[in-house]
């Protein structure tokens, strides 16, 4: 396979997983952006959690971040809680709300796991992330993967 078709197939299937998430995540009809989804489920993942953590992980500058931040605040999917260790900044925890969001978040991406990944076998799988990994950690050596 040439590198060119390579890359198309990774593009294709990047989109079409894109696309797949965004479709589903409508369908909850929050009123939130599948980047408001992946601030969410940074939030749940690592704790405790700033806006620092999320830039330095999304590559964002803070300054979108607080954007995102603060609509999922209004939204009540996630509360600031301070920050013991640093009075200039706050831990974002989500809310029941978020949690419930979260959960139904995690169960469409297991769905769409699930329908990309018929077919094939766990060794298959299991090369799969082992090379999409090493693609990854070339275009980003310096973060580490979530």
């Amino acid at each position: 396979m040439s590198d060119q078709s390579s890359l198309e197939s990774l593009f294709h299937l990047v989109h079409g997983l894109k696309r797949q998430l965004h479709q589903q995540t409508e369908q909850l009809n929050l009123g939130i952006t599948p980047m408001h989804v992946r601030v969410i489920k940074i939030i749940h993942r690592k704790k405790p959690c700033t806006a620092i953590d999320i830039a330095s992980f999304l590559g964002r500058d803070k300054a979108q971040v607080t954007r995102l931040v603060n609509t999922l605040i209004e939204r009540g999917f996630i509360t600031r809680m301070p920050n013991p260790n640093d009075k200039r900044s706050h831990y974002l925890c989500p809310t029941d709300a978020g949690i419930a969001v979260i959960k139904e978040i995690i169960d469409i991406d297991a769905k769409t796991v699930q329908v990309m990944t018929e077919g094939l076998t766990s060794e298959e799988l299991a090369e799969f992330q082992r090379l999409s990994g090493i693609m990854a950690n070339n275009l980003h050596p310096t973060s580490d993967s979530h």
